[in-house]
């Protein structure tokens, strides 16, 4: 039995020396002028069984265009996992692209963290030194006359554009307020149920353009908890946004609709997987099961605060 106990533990501690995590990051170039294009590649090659990576810039100088997580791989024994981001800078000066911190997640946990390298980046200007001393082609054209009879037709033109966009302002400015005040109005699950239905009834799925609806789904799912649990959802990632839900809401109806919510979107919106009819009227009945969720839970603490009174 003694040995069978040391065979067990032998055999668990060699697995741990032999696991194995590599990262890596290249990019497409190493120099650039403001606002190109830059491809960023990340590639997390391990021998443990995960089944999700996060990447996680820390701090950047840099822009995020787009980004997209390719489905794993797995190859010669390792899972292969690799990101692909386009990012841009709008600064000129030396840079470096990274490093990331990768987290390795398994059943809900982060079981290793890795850091990326760096990848070194120049960002010039368009303009060469060449460029700082334009010269006219041809000799400048004197013109007589007096330039008085065209300035009173350039200023009434700039007092009416003034006029024109102050107009603008305003009207935009009065509507932002409506907006507001409505928004004030309404409580956070009232909102939730108004801006999905407003989506729903735009039939987007029906038109094709099944990746804008989920985004737009994200974004407004993402609003209603900013105002529902008072926390920055919309800055956090899927898994740090589960994180902080899971901390604050104990219904766990609520909880596995909403995992469902943004998993479904993620798949669609970075593993181009294109839901059916039956998933999308799967998504549709989670979300109106969240808000009638939320809509007895009011009435139950409206029952509850009366008796109390």
């Amino acid at each position: 039995m003694k040995l069978f106990q040391s065979f067990i533990l032998f055999t668990f501690l060699y697995i741990s020396l032999i696991a194995e995590t590599q990262v890596s990051i290249s990019s497409s170039t190493n120099l650039v002028t403001i606002g190109d294009r830059i491809s960023v590649k990340l590639i997390l090659k391990t021998s443990f069984q995960v089944q999700k990576v996060n990447f996680i810039s820390k701090g950047k100088d840099f822009e995020i265009i787009s980004e997209k997580l390719l489905p794993s791989k797995i190859q010669g024994g390792y899972i292969l996992f690799e990101k692909n981001i386009t990012i841009s800078f709008f600064k000129t000066g030396d840079f470096n692209i990274g490093p990331f911190i990768v987290e390795l997640i398994k059943n809900g946990e982060i079981i290793e963290t890795k850091q990326t390298n760096s990848v070194p980046i120049r960002v010039k200007s368009v303009l060469t030194k060449e460029d700082k001393s334009i010269k006219p082609l041809k000799d400048l054209i004197e013109i007589k006359g007096n330039p008085f009879c065209v300035l009173k037709y350039v200023i009434v033109f700039f007092v009416f554009a003034i006029l024109v966009v102050l107009i603008i302002f305003l009207l935009r400015r009065r509507k932002g307020y409506l907006f507001k005040k409505q928004e004030l109005i309404l409580s956070p699950i009232e909102e939730l149920e108004l801006r999905v239905n407003e989506l729903i009834e735009q039939k987007m799925f029906e038109k094709g353009r099944i990746k804008r609806f989920f985004t737009n789904l994200t974004i407004i799912i993402k609003h209603f908890l900013s105002r529902e649990y008072k926390f920055s959802a919309e800055d956090f990632t899927t898994y740090e946004t589960l994180l902080h839900l899971k901390a604050k809401e104990g219904e766990a109806l609520i909880v596995d609709n909403l995992e469902f919510l943004f998993n479904i979107s993620d798949l669609v919106k970075f593993a181009k997987f294109v839901p059916d009819s039956h998933t999308f009227k799967t998504t549709c009945n989670k979300i109106r099961d969240i808000i009638i969720s939320f809509k007895k839970r009011v009435i139950i603490e409206d029952i509850a605060q009366n008796v109390t009174h």
